[in-house]
């Protein structure tokens, strides 16, 4: 066989390589919607890397990050139909328990940045000093029930008042004390020159995960494998925020806006690694065993039926 002049050889591999391209510029890529919990900042900042270093596109899809109106519950959203995926809390077993198809999906944060934070000014030395005060209490924080209770304070024995988001009514006066993220509001309230107690669940016992990943098994029946693709990049995606924490609180600020400030994003990332825990578990990781005693402290409290079952609240190993 003659062989081909080298001009011709090299139009022929340009050409190859063109036609490969176009192929791939031709398949559409899936589209999704991630719905976040709150508004933009680091706490996302896994979902924002994945976006921006190419990992969603690569693994052949289009993202939408989006932010909720209100304090909409991303569940909602998802169950609704609104997005596809959501990131929760350990409060998804509940929506479980009461027969909602949600599936944990990986679990980003190990440790729940969930506390409660109190003015010092009111007295307020131990948890107990709640007692007859208000609180402005965030939906999806059974978590800070389950702490009340266990440190034998009802949320009848506290005027339970709406929460804004913000520690405005804390800096007022409006409230003695508020749930918030530790990785969040402390910043504000040290900004501001503000005294004041926090509480976490964690020194009574409760140690639930934080943001968790998760869709449904109705998109785990009809896209497996888009299921997968999207686990896989976003948590490519916290890896690589971990490592670049500089470089996502740069892409935060030009690209999401400056509701934070920088030093309250550099603040966010530092608190926000060590709840992650990257060091000691592996990102996503889902522990039955953890699950399960998140159940029994949930139906200990009457918050769900004891000896509820989770199979198919947990994403199927063969599946990742």
């Amino acid at each position: 066989m003659r062989h081909l002049p080298p001009t011709l050889l090299l139009a022929l591999v340009l050409a190859a390589l063109s036609a490969c391209a176009a192929g791939q510029r031709a398949r559409p890529l899936d589209e999704v919607r991630l719905q976040l919990k709150w508004q933009h900042q680091f706490q996302f900042a896994g979902y924002y890397a994945a976006q921006e270093k190419g990992f969603y596109r690569e693994a052949g899809l289009s993202v939408s990050l989006l932010t909720p109106d209100g304090g909409e519950d991303p569940a909602q959203a998802v169950l609704d139909g609104r997005a596809e995926y959501g990131i929760g809390t350990s409060d998804l077993l509940l929506l479980r328990a009461r027969g909602y198809p949600v599936v944990a999906l990986a679990p980003v944060f190990q440790h729940s940045p969930l506390v409660l934070l109190a003015s010092a000014r009111e007295g307020i030395e131990s948890v107990h000093d709640l007692a007859g005060r208000s609180l402005a209490l965030e939906p999806q924080a059974a978590e800070i029930e389950a702490y009340l209770e266990r440190e034998g304070l009802a949320l009848s024995a506290l005027t339970l008042a709406g929460h804004d988001g913000g520690v405005a009514a804390l800096l007022d006066g409006r409230v003695a004390a508020m749930s918030a993220y530790s990785t969040d509001e402390p910043f504000a309230l040290k900004a501001a020159g503000f005294d004041y107690r926090l509480f976490s669940p964690r020194s009574g016992g409760i140690d639930f995960y934080g943001d968790t990943l998760f869709t449904t098994e109705a998109e785990i029946l009809a896209h497996p494998a888009r299921v997968r693709a999207f686990r896989t990049a976003s948590l490519k995606g916290w890896r690589y925020a971990l490592d670049h924490p500089e470089e996502i609180i740069e892409l935060i600020l030009a690209r999401y806006g400056t509701r934070h400030s920088r030093e309250h994003l550099a603040f966010e990332a530092r608190e926000t690694r060590r709840l992650i825990a990257p060091e000691a578990v592996p990102l996503g990781h889902l522990n039955p065993g953890r699950w399960q005693h998140i159940a029994q402290t949930y139906a200990g409290l009457g918050l769900m039926p004891a000896g509820v079952s989770l199979a198919g609240f947990l994403y199927p190993p063969a599946l990742r």
